[in-house]
């Protein structure tokens, strides 16, 4: 072992009559240790948390969505590598009634054999009778059928955007719908503002006989092979489709929610890592404090011919053996309480607030490279500035002052 490694080792050891050194010290190491921890869980919980909610979106919408108001042939779709099922879909504004309860929705229209191949809508129904839709039924979301008092067997007026010519001027169309099952996404905006009928019969009832045009927007939704291959798919429908079909990711439909996601992620990121900062300032205080008390020492190795780069190499290694220690161990911390929160689920949430009633705890790679670039970053800068400052002391003054 050089001696440079001795010393900064032999130096963690403070003398008996000096506590208060190795107090401070243990402070710092465990201040390190509670900021990366408490950074691992909170990345831990917050990726869960965006991997519930994707998983929950994939539920609803597919990977790709291809819409506009013209006819597009379904043939384009078959020659594209990478598309493993589609769907066709139609959607339009209208207005529910049940009684005195009023409520304006989207309706969208699908075959829902096929819809179920591109996305996962039969794991959402919490009732349903029948295997799927059929003429004059319709799907409602929970807060949908909450909000106007619906339920399994209920009928339903829909307000169509068409107009028919009567004796007493142009008045809407209406249709009488059973309500024949109630979805819950676990998404707010969808569960309130969304309902599925026949696509066949969405068809009958928004196409215009007077102009002989659809009253609604009509597309493709496709499922792919894999996330990786979305960008690709994408450059290659709007090139074949042209500026009359909009042509949007799973992500691109859902910007807002992810952007709102991202920038909480990073927020959390700058709060938490400032615990590590303060510990680190901790370590910075008590290595140049550590230098004042060995001053006497480095003077000496100074005259014995120990060069300036070698006595900040001492400190430096003091600095850097400290943040690992604290670094390591808090990673053990951090994924042990992450363990325990995914397993014993002693963390409940309200339900009827966040729609799942556990706390989602999932650690990817990437978030423990991170936790672990922040720490080792700021604790080598921590350790860098004391380590040199020692380095410059003058060991003429240092023997001669003491």
């Amino acid at each position: 072992m050089k001696y440079t490694w001795f010393l900064a080792l032999r130096y963690l050891r403070p003398p008996r009559r000096k506590l208060f050194s190795l107090l401070t010290m243990y402070i710092a190491v465990a201040g390190i240790a509670i900021g990366v921890a408490a950074l691992v869980v909170t990345l831990g919980i917050m990726t869960g948390f965006h991997r519930e909610i994707r998983s929950r979106i994939m539920m609803m919408y597919p990977h790709v969505m291809v819409s506009g108001r013209a006819t597009l042939d379904e043939n384009i779709l078959e020659d594209i590598p990478g598309i493993v099922a589609r769907a066709p879909f139609l959607y339009s504004h209208v207005i529910l009634k049940k009684g005195n309860n009023v409520n304006t929705t989207v309706v969208k229209g699908v075959d829902f054999e096929r819809e179920q191949r591109v996305v996962g809508i039969a794991r959402t129904f919490l009732k349903r009778e029948g295997p799927g839709l059929s003429t004059g039924t319709v799907f409602v979301g929970k807060e949908l059928a909450k909000n106007m008092d619906l339920d399994v067997g209920d009928t339903v007026v829909m307000i169509l955007p068409t107009q028919t010519a009567t004796p007493f001027g142009m008045l809407p169309n209406t249709q009488k719908l059973r309500v024949a099952g109630v979805f819950s996404s676990g998404i707010y905006e969808y569960d309130s503002n969304l309902c599925f009928i026949d696509f066949n019969q969405a068809r009958a009832l928004f196409f215009d006989d007077a102009t002989g045009s659809l009253n609604a927007v009509t597309g493709y939704g496709l499922r792919l092979s894999s996330d990786r291959v979305i960008p690709d798919v994408m450059q290659r429908l709007r090139a074949q489709l042209g500026y009359l079909f909009r042509v949007l990711s799973w992500e691109q439909m859902n910007y807002n929610l992810f952007s709102a996601l991202k920038l909480e992620r990073v927020v959390m990121i700058v709060v938490v890592g400032l615990i590590i900062i303060v510990a680190c300032f901790i370590i910075l205080s008590n290595m140049l404090f550590m230098g004042i008390q060995k001053s006497r020492d480095i003077g000496i190795l100074m005259s014995m011919g120990a060069s300036r780069g070698e006595i900040a190499r001492i400190f430096l290694f003091q600095g850097v053996f400290l943040n690992f220690t604290g670094i390591v161990s808090g990673t053990a911390l951090g994924l042990l309480l992450c363990h325990l929160v995914r397993t014993y689920q002693f963390i409940r949430l309200p339900q009827d607030v966040y729609y799942i009633d556990r706390v989602p705890v999932h650690i990817a790679g990437g978030d423990l490279a991170i936790v672990l670039c922040i720490a080792v970053l700021v604790g080598f800068l921590a350790s860098l500035y004391p380590a040199r400052r020692v380095a410059q002391f003058d060991p003429i003054e240092i023997i001669r002052y003491g």
